[in-house]
């Protein structure tokens, strides 16, 4: 495109010398003179104003020159204010999302079993990583001089306190205290056996049929007053309960003993997870078993997995109530971050534009849309010399 530019202008002086050589033979000439001059000063201001956008004329320090270069932070700077002021705002880009039904189409995408495989193996394949984890040196270190730190400082009987309280105040504590019961009038209907060889062990002296007759009567007391708790909403054991819940609640906010202990027994549970030989080994097991099974081209789990992970998004895409809450909660998620994160974004656009080398930054730009730039020159050397011409005829009218 320079060349052709050049040889513009080097047609239109080579013009400009010709019909003022040849103009005293053939006045007509003339306007192909002023055709000539105005296309060769249109092609050469156009050129100069092209290559000043990106470096000096001729190498000359000309004021105003060289304006991609000598501005490149203030132009990052206003690329980057752009980009945040208009294109990445929460209502363009949920906008665009919302269009884009981005959650249903990552539905249809998991439903697929070939993507539902595919996502499986991927989270499989973590597992017994995951499962030693505790045991690498590194996360060791870093659990105990950072996590656990943090950890043990929990204030673990605050939070029992808190809630016990909205347990009593929701009137769960009635809900968890029958379910405990049943589970209870369950576990001594199944073991009564077990309860009465027990109790036989430990009174050796005693008749087998006195055992199973005092087993027999205990059992059926404990029982009988389970199953009247559970029937009677109104029963003074619950009203013992719950006092007892909300004493215990005032006693772990206003007793120092209380919350030293309740601390005691978090630091010594945290410091069990992290060191106890039994979960070690336990951890281990798993990880190999899981590691035996993934080897199989027919893994159990990861099956399993890739199954469970298909039938869970294809039963939500077929739900539209619960996929108009996650189209929903994905787009407040997303207008969230752009809101707060947006501005990173642009000003990360300024640091790397403010960052580049000037000239390859002038060259990079240059060679983007240096092509368009030169037709502004070829349109100058044309338009030049047309206005030329209109010139000179406007001069001939004014002179008569």
């Amino acid at each position: 495109m320079r060349q052709l530019n050049l040889t513009l202008l080097v047609a239109s002086l080579l013009l400009l010398a010709a019909s003022v050589h040849w103009q005293a033979a053939w006045p007509g000439f003339r306007w192909l003179q002023a055709f000539a001059e105005a296309a060769a000063i249109g092609a050469i201001a156009d050129w100069y104003a092209v290559v000043a956008l990106f470096r000096h004329p001729l190498g000359l320090p000309i004021p105003h020159t060289a304006i991609i270069p000598r501005n490149q932070q203030r132009i990052g700077d206003s690329l980057g204010q752009f980009v945040t002021r208009y294109l990445l705002t929460p209502e363009t880009i949920a906008a665009r999302l919302e269009r884009f039904h981005s959650v249903r189409r990552a539905l249809e995408w998991l439903s697929a079993p070939q993507n539902a495989l595919a996502c499986a193996r991927s989270v499989c394949s973590m597992l017994p990583a995951l499962l030693r984890a505790p045991e690498d040196g590194d996360l060791q270190r870093l659990y105990r001089g950072t996590v656990l730190p943090r950890l043990a400082a929990i204030d673990v009987g605050g939070m029992a306190r808190r809630c016990v309280e909205l347990l009593v105040a929701t009137e769960l504590d009635d809900v968890l205290l029958d379910r405990g019961l049943r589970l209870l009038d369950r576990w001594l209907t199944e073991h009564q056996p077990l309860i009465r060889e027990k109790f036989a062990a430990a009174s050796r002296y005693t008749p087998a049929f006195v055992d199973s007759y005092v087993v027999r009567k205990f059992l059926e007391g404990v029982r009988g007053l389970i199953q009247e708790v559970v029937a009677d909403r109104e029963h003074p054991l619950r009203d013992v309960i719950a006092r007892a819940l909300r004493e215990w609640a005032v006693d772990l906010s206003a007793s120092a003993e209380q919350r030293s202990a309740a601390q005691a027994g978090w630091r010594e549970l945290l410091e069990t997870l992290a060191s106890d030989a039994d979960l070690q080994r336990l951890r281990e097991g798993l990880a190999r078993r899981i590691e035996a099974d993934l080897a199989r081209p027919e893994s159990v789990l990861r099956q399993s997995m890739a199954q469970f992970i298909e039938a869970l998004a294809e039963g939500v895409r077929r739900d539209p109530l619960i996929l108009q809450r996650l189209e929903q909660g994905w787009l407040r998620w997303v207008r969230a971050q752009a809101g707060q994160h947006g501005g990173q974004v642009g000003a990360l656009i300024a640091e790397v534009v403010g960052g580049w080398n000037a000239q390859q930054a002038a060259r990079r730009v240059e060679l983007a849309i240096g092509p368009d730039l030169q037709f502004i020159r070829i349109n100058g050397a044309l338009v030049g010399g047309l206005a030329g011409v209109l010139i000179y005829a406007g001069t001939l009218l004014i002179g008569r």
